[in-house]
């Protein structure tokens, strides 16, 4: 696979010798795990085995914190570059927050960032107690969001046209999923067979959360599972059978992404799956002595619900659109006009490319991650900056579907 370098965070084109980095948030996913409990949907079809995993589902390996320790090494780097931390030594008590989710994966990816961002530290990651249902990552399941599932679903069905819609633009995908399954000609299996490509979309049973069934379940988490044992460095002969190239890996990126396009990209869904964590991030940015780093570590669907939220899509290099690269995160940076002190947005998306994070090749100035940057959709009309309170806005439209 190619890696792709960007080059590390700068100042905004305009005035860029006025504007001082004042703030930074970054919505981390965790690092590489192994396959959650029922993720995987789909055997191959001719009966090989998945492979063995060093560690119980759904934890993160070493090698995964291996590779968020890279990353949290990396931001060390350009936060300091751009004068927001010293290079050495600890940063100042208060100036770096961390909140995780309460899954171990979440937990342990956010003591590795904090642990490689300022090594001997002691910097504390905060979370609920592990397992419990946190509002900022979880705030359906915790209630802590007004949800009205016929709404949710009426929406879902409206702006995607329904799953077999999604499927019909992904019948490359859907074809190189079938190839790596070990599909050939004959097979019967529904995974072999495009007549059989159809899923239904309704209600669950419980008469709030969706029930989608069909190939955009069936792939995704499957998919999903191989990305893993890509990434985690396994030998390509445990990788999808021995059948995946750069190529089939990003369509197996854009199958897992789909099952994100039901579940937490449209409207009404994004802005409640986003709320808590919208709120969060709003008083954060709108408060002059918050720390000058927070840092919040989540699932891919927390990303993708802020990005939707904000009106973005993004595609990072090795993956398809809009599905979130393991370990990489979404940021907002705040900048200050040092002569006036405006302060406006830039919004970056950074990941290891898939080949940097399977081979836990080092992050440096030279050979930094990948990296994209993001318009929110409030500030495409304007050529030259984002404004701050724009974001603001969109962020407290989202928040205010809180409870209470």
């Amino acid at each position: 696979m190619v890696v792709l370098a960007f080059v590390a965070i700068s100042p905004p084109a305009f005035a860029a010798d006025d504007m001082a980095l004042e703030q930074v948030v970054l919505v981390y996913r965790h690092g590489v795990r192994s396959p959650l409990p029922g993720e995987i949907q789909v055997d191959e079809v001719h009966g090989r085995a998945w492979p063995a995993w060093p560690v119980p589902p759904s934890i993160l390996t070493s090698h995964g914190r291996e590779g968020v320790m890279a990353m949290g090494r990396f931001d060390r780097q350009w936060l300091s570059g751009a004068g927001l931390f010293p290079s050495r030594g600890c940063p100042v008590a208060g100036s770096v927050g961390i909140w995780a989710n309460t899954d171990q994966r979440t937990i342990a990816s956010a003591q590795a960032l904090a642990d490689a961002f300022a090594p001997g530290c002691g910097l504390k990651v905060g979370h609920l107690p592990q397992g419990a249902a946190d509002p900022v990552f979880n705030p359906v399941a915790s209630n802590a969001v007004e949800w009205d599932g016929h709404a949710a679903l009426a929406t879902i069905q409206r702006e995607t046209k329904g799953p077999d819609a999604l499927t019909a633009q992904h019948r490359d995908a859907m074809s190189a999923f079938g190839r790596v399954m070990g599909c050939v000609a004959g097979d019967s299996q529904p995974a072999c067979v495009p007549a059989a490509w159809h899923g239904t979309l309704a209600m669950g049973a419980d008469g709030k959360g969706i029930a989608l069934a069909g190939p955009i379940a069936d792939t995704s988490g499957t998919s999903e599972a191989i990305i893993m044992a890509y990434l985690e460095g396994k030998p390509m002969a445990d990788v999808g059978w021995g059948r995946v190239d750069a190529a089939t890996f990003r369509l197996l990126s854009q199958l897992h992404s789909l099952l994100f396009d039901v579940h937490a990209r449209p409207s009404y869904v994004a802005d409640r799956v986003a709320a808590v964590l919208s709120g969060r991030i709003l008083a954060i940015l709108d408060d002059p002595q918050a720390p000058r780093l927070n840092v919040f570590v989540g699932s891919d669907n927390n990303i993708v619900a802020l990005a939707s939220v904000l009106g973005m899509h993004f595609e990072m290099s090795g993956y398809g659109k809009d599905d979130p690269p393991v370990g990489g995160a979404l940021g907002i940076t705040v900048w200050r006009s040092r002569s006036d002190g405006h302060r406006i947005v830039r919004v970056v998306y950074q990941a290891q490319t898939p080949d940097q994070l399977r081979y836990l090749r080092p992050l440096t100035k030279d050979e930094p991650p990948a990296r994209q940057e993001l318009v929110p959709e409030a500030c495409k009309a304007s050529l030259s900056h984002c404004d701050l309170d724009k974001v603001l806005d969109v962020l407290r439209r989202s928040a205010a579907h809180r409870r209470g």
